[in-house]
């Protein structure tokens, strides 16, 4: 996603270069300000060396800029050998030309419209989101069990989430077989329903079983439907009550 005029860490070549140890009150004459002491490699989480040019690796967070103006006080030299620069800034300056920033380039436009659509489409999803979500998981074993009087239950696991910015209540019906009736572990009951209250932003998670009557006309597998209601609104998710072979 970089070019040569995307403004990153770099190293000034032309300003460093050529490098090597520096004695205490030799000159500078013809030689670089980079007295390759490697501090900016030390100090580097990544453990990459600057001064070889970008990288992918680098995650340009200054600490060998930090590191190399230390270093550069200390030699009473000009801070910057290490800043943030652009390719062609170095270029230029290396071929004795005026560097040139460029910011706003095609690429810059293409990734900012990038960028506006990208969070448009995330706010327009915040803003339009359900207050409430819920997620249905049927028990797979068993699927279902024929009670001692005939009758079948099915086991399911509720996963209700408020999503609003204040505490609900929410009631949890079910609709599927006929006289079927709704039970929850550790859940309130008010008549037919359950009731569980949920912090703003949290969600609750609950075990509960449909039991329906004998009825040799019921088809094996009966589309059904959990709704969770709240004064915000409500949602429902679909599922199935499997009967199985009640001939037998």
């Amino acid at each position: 996603m970089l070019d040569s005029h995307s403004m990153q860490v770099t190293y000034r070549a032309d300003r460093g270069e050529p490098r090597g140890a520096h004695k205490s009150g030799a000159t500078w004459q013809g030689r670089g300000d980079c007295i390759d002491c490697v501090q900016c490699v030390v100090v580097c989480p990544m453990g990459i060396d600057i001064r070889n040019g970008s990288q992918l690796e680098c995650i340009n967070c200054g600490l060998c800029i930090d590191a190399c103006n230390e270093v550069m006080d200390k030699v009473e030299r000009p801070q910057g050998l290490i800043a943030y620069d652009t390719d062609a800034a170095v270029a230029a300056r290396t071929a004795g030309k005026k560097p040139r920033y460029r910011f706003i380039r095609t690429r810059t436009i293409y990734y900012g419209a990038m960028l506006a659509a990208v969070g448009a489409v995330m706010l327009y999803g915040l803003l339009t989101r359900p207050a409430a979500a819920l997620d249905v998981i049927r028990d797979r074993n068993p699927t279902y069990v024929r009670l001692s009087d005939g009758e079948i239950r099915n086991g399911y696991t509720l996963k209700i989430m408020n999503r609003s910015n204040a505490a609900a209540l929410y009631r949890i019906t079910f609709s599927g077989p006929a006289g079927a009736r709704l039970k929850g572990v550790g859940v309130d009951h008010v008549g037919d329903e359950l009731q569980a209250r949920i912090d703003r932003d949290g969600q609750a998670e609950m075990q509960v079983f449909v039991t329906a009557p004998v009825d040799p006309d019921r088809p094996l597998s009966v589309p059904s439907v959990f709704k969770a209601a709240s004064g915000s609104g409500g949602v429902q998710t679909k599922t199935v009550f499997l009967s199985g072979d009640q001939g037998q």
